[in-house]
């Protein structure tokens, strides 16, 4: 039925109708992390994000690992704040969308201990290898091997 090789001006005919009909004028909608913005000293904060992010560090808290039940209340809040503190920074800066701010979270507040751990001993073996290089340079032996 078409075997006739379709001309240009025919493939044009019928195109540049059918792009004129799903071109669009409107702007595309806005982000629903960007509708609900509070100024704060000229910063804008997405509040529902926000509240999302500490909705879901908090959520989360209950179901932390067992290595956490060991800390006590007092270091157990200090860890849930530096949590929340990280997220609402997170938030503000990147404003992520609010689904994957809210899954971040959960996983912040349900591994924010671990995640903290991770990171002390990465940065304690960092001192650790500044420390041993810093005596190799200047002649130092290290502890012990005297």
């Amino acid at each position: 039925m078409f075997d006739a090789p379709l001309s240009f001006t025919k493939f044009l005919s019928g195109w540049l109708p059918a792009l004129a009909v799903t071109a669009t004028a409107e702007p595309p909608a806005p982000r629903l992390g960007d509708l609900f913005l509070i100024h704060l000293g000229g910063l804008p904060v997405p509040i529902v994000t926000c509240v999302l992010g500490a909705l879901g560090i908090l959520l989360a808290r209950p179901f932390a690992r067992r290595s956490e039940a060991e800390l006590g209340w007092p270091l157990k809040l200090l860890v849930t704040a530096i949590m929340l503190i990280t997220a609402e920074l997170w938030i503000i800066e990147s404003r992520p969308g609010w689904l994957f701010a809210f899954i971040v979270a959960i996983g912040m507040g349900f591994s924010g201990y671990s995640l903290l751990e991770v990171f002390g001993d990465q940065v304690k073996d960092f001192a650790r290898d500044a420390f041993a290089k810093a005596r190799a340079t200047i002649g130092i032996s290290p502890k012990g091997k005297d």
